[in-house]
């Protein structure tokens, strides 16, 4: 009998230190860190980031800078059966109460990427395909933004014209100077990145910035899209 109560009076006391460290760190479903973070319980946390993604500190040229360096450097193509992904690299930011934030979760809401057609050119123009999607957070690297996925294999069985297309997932694509044959190799041009309701808040890449920036050209290849059936990343 002694030790079911020494057991019982154990398990409580252990319940009553649990439950006064987590009121000491938490009220209405709001989260803190040690560091007095407040970390809202529906949203990523930045501190998981990388401390060297941490842009935070940054102000003025610095940040855009580095901010500009972090989407292309970290950029990569993913292949799925059909489809071409470009996943950017993501990085913390703060928002205007100087709260440390993952830029897609709070500063910008859309990704515009300009690519020019390689190998080919119609009237002297190189075709030139623009993707508008959307800025979001990755689901599976939170140092990354979501993948925008190219339809590969539905655009192609469209014709190839200057047109705008849309898939119902959140991404426009526009065709200009196109010649009636679809191009396979693109390379990226300039890349935005933005918010819907500010036109304050974006950062751009031009041509030249992203020739300076990355090692070599980013360009994405349709045809081998469409023979990888399963993902892989390059």
């Amino acid at each position: 009998m002694f030790k079911q109560i020494a057991v019982s009076f154990f398990v409580f006391a252990v319940a009553i230190v649990i439950g006064g460290v987590t009121a000491s760190h938490s009220w209405k479903g709001a989260m803190y860190l040690g560091d007095g973070t407040l970390v809202n319980s529906n949203s990523r946390n930045p501190a998981a980031i990388r401390h060297d993604l941490d842009f935070s500190r940054l102000e003025g040229a610095e940040l855009v800078t580095a901010t500009q360096k972090r989407l292309v450097t970290a950029a990569r193509v993913i292949l799925r059966d059909g489809l071409v992904g470009v996943e950017l690299g993501h990085f913390v930011t703060r928002d205007s109460k100087g709260q440390k934030r993952l830029a897609c979760d709070m500063l910008y809401n859309r990704l515009h990427l300009r690519f020019e057609a390689n190998g080919v050119a119609s009237g002297g123009e190189k075709p030139v395909m623009e993707v508008d999607g959307p800025c979001l957070t990755s689901n599976q690297d939170i140092s990354a933004i979501e993948p925008i996925w190219i339809p590969v294999r539905e655009i192609l069985k469209t014709q190839a014209t200057n047109e705008d297309l849309d898939f119902n997932d959140g991404v426009q694509f526009k065709f200009l100077n196109m010649s009636g044959d679809w191009p396979v190799s693109w390379s990226l041009e300039s890349v935005r990145l933005y918010d819907q309701e500010s036109t304050a808040q974006e950062v751009k890449i031009s041509a030249q910035e992203l020739h300076e920036l990355r090692e070599k050209p980013f360009v994405i290849n349709w045809f081998e899209a469409s023979r990888v059936p399963s993902a892989i990343g390059q």
